[in-house]
């Protein structure tokens, strides 16, 4: 009987530990994709600070306002880019980690996801 309660306690460690996995790459992806909308907020205000102040310049410095700012905002897209690219690198390094240290619970709460879903699925037909 000892083997139960100690699988209960090993799949609720399991669970904390990947819910807390789990909302660390959604927080990650929220960041991302906040830092790429501020991009483009920015982006389209300069262009838009651009036009507006252009209205009687010549055409050819207006172009090339707007090719070096549309120039350094590709740049920050970038950056941008990157350090999202590195944050998932960084959720997914940790995950692989999580399976290769505990692979046990890992099946144990894949199993035990698969058994819920079954159920729900059951009910629901």
């Amino acid at each position: 009987m000892n083997a139960l309660p100690n699988t209960r306690g090993a799949i609720g460690d399991s669970w904390s530990s990947t819910s807390r996995r789990a909302r660390r790459m959604a927080r990650h992806g929220r960041e991302a994709a906040e830092d790429i909308g501020s991009e483009l907020r920015t982006l389209l205000s300069e262009l838009e600070q651009t036009l507006t102040n252009g209205a009687s310049a010549d055409a050819a410095v207006l172009r090339s306002q707007i090719k070096n700012r549309l120039d350094t905002a590709r740049t920050r897209l970038n950056d941008t880019h990157l350090a999202m690219r590195e944050r998932v690198n960084a959720a997914f390094t940790d995950a692989d980690a999580y399976l290769h240290e505990k692979p046990w619970q890992t099946i144990a709460l894949v199993g035990g996801l698969a058994l819920v879903a079954g159920v729900l699925l059951a009910r629901a037909r």
